[in-house]
């Protein structure tokens, strides 16, 4: 995510969504996952963590996949939305 700050629901706090715990909401229209591959990752590093836990088995190692197309439009948005 390309900064800690969004639009906010209000146009005057800045403040959009929360994060508690494992728990990500937020008030969004259209893909968060796609655009922010940062979230994604953290989702799926959560989900592996709680898993390797919850059976006792070592945590698994992925290989980082190329996020470019995710980045440019992460960026892109970013960018329109003058963020």
């Amino acid at each position: 995510m390309k900064g800690k700050h969004g639009k906010g629901n209000n146009d005057v706090d800045g403040v959009d969504g929360v994060r508690y715990h494992n728990l990500v909401g937020t008030y969004l229209h259209g893909p968060l996952l796609s655009k922010n591959p940062e979230v994604a990752d953290w989702l799926i590093q959560r989900a592996l963590e709680r898993r390797a836990a919850k059976e006792g088995r070592p945590l698994p190692t992925l290989s980082p996949l190329d996020d470019l197309e995710e980045r440019a439009a992460n960026e892109f948005m970013c960018d329109r939305l003058g963020l």
